[in-house]
């Protein structure tokens, strides 16, 4: 399981993960290699055969939903 920072991880359509409007460069540079480490990690650990589950930060606010992600997760095997 990964909990992801809606920012720092660029999770696509959030608000949160807007792109800061100084330094554009430096932090498209640094956003984009930390999405590319994630992919690669997750990739990693899908073909040794483990079960990935990411959290973003945003699907906190709503607690309900976010349990009912992770026990169809945990009851189907479905890998997200």
């Amino acid at each position: 399981m990964f909990v992801h920072g809606c920012f720092w991880h660029r999770h696509e359509g959030c608000a949160l993960a807007r792109l800061p409007k100084s330094r554009v460069e430096f932090w498209r540079l640094k956003l984009d290699g930390n999405q590319e480490r994630d992919a690669r990690k997750i990739k990693a650990l899908l073909d040794t055969g483990w079960r990935v589950f990411v959290v973003w930060e945003c699907e906190l606010k709503d607690k309900e939903a976010l349990v009912a992600r992770l026990r169809r997760f945990l009851d189907d095997g479905a890998i997200e």
